[in-house]
């Protein structure tokens, strides 16, 4: 993955395509999605319950 990588913008793109609404407030630091404002922790979240995102795996 490169240096750069930044899962958020992932997050955007996979949540748009699923057709929803989402825009970022000033200092990237709080998303509107469908006119409710979330954190970007909420944001990941939201897509991993949607199934729009691989979560971690976990190694036992």
């Amino acid at each position: 993955m490169p240096e750069n990588h930044d899962p958020i913008v992932e997050v955007v793109e996979a949540l748009r395509a699923s057709g929803r609404t989402v825009e970022p407030d000033a200092e990237f630091e709080r998303w509107q999605v469908d006119g409710k404002w979330i954190t970007s922790g909420d944001l990941m979240a939201l897509a991993l319950r949607l199934g729009l995102m691989d979560g971690p795996v976990r190694l036992q």
